[in-house]
Formats: C-alpha cells, structure tokens, sequence
C-alpha cells in the first residue's frame, strides 16, 4: 500500500457519513397497542395484573408470590400466564396497611 491509497483511506474513514435523505431516513414504529403501565391499571376497572405489574409497582418476588397466595388467581385458558384483578389487589393492600388507628400484627398472628 502506498502513501496515496493510505492518505485516501484516512480520507474516507473521517469524512462524515452523507445525510439521508427525508425519505430514507428511519420512519417512526407505527403506532402500536402498548401495555398500560400499571400503575394506570390501578385505576382502571376490571383491570387484570400480572407478576411483572406487580414488579413495576415496587414488589419484590417473594412479596408478588404472596399476593398471588392470598387472592384468587385468574387463569384464561389458552394463557399460561395467572392473573389478579386489580381491585383486589388494592383491597389488600389496603387491608394489611396498618395506619396507627391498630396494631400491627406479630409475626405468629400472621396467616
């Protein structure tokens, strides 16, 4: 190789990439059906939750597995994957949040 094809190579490695033009530059995704966030289901009635809504809410695995333990699971046929239905999630959530007006339970009274 040499001075001049090697000058010619640098040349063409820093030149800017050319501008596409409008109609070869990247188009938008179509608008899509996307998930709700769930915090959004929360408000939404007969809203359905699954583990990773849970997740999204700030729950940890063991304490999404004892949501799912503690209220009737949906399970859709065809769908592998089981679900909860919004309004009783914040039923629980509201029944177990100890605000000063009771005492919290010890861990032995626990069920």
């Amino acid at each position: 190789m040499d001075a001049h094809q090697l000058r010619l190579d640098v040349e063409r490695q820093s030149k800017p990439a050319a501008q596409k033009r409008p109609s070869e530059q990247a188009k938008p995704a179509p608008a899509s059906r996307s998930n709700p966030p769930a915090r959004e289901l929360l408000d939404t009635p007969g809203a359905l939750l699954n583990r990773s809504h849970l997740r999204e809410l700030g729950l940890e695995r063991r304490a999404v597995d004892a949501v799912f333990r503690a209220l009737p699971v949906v399970a859709l046929p065809g769908y592998s994957r089981p679900l909860i239905r919004a309004e009783q999630y914040l039923e629980l959530v509201d029944d177990h949040t100890f605000r000063g007006d009771r005492v919290r339970p010890i861990r032995s009274n626990c069920g």
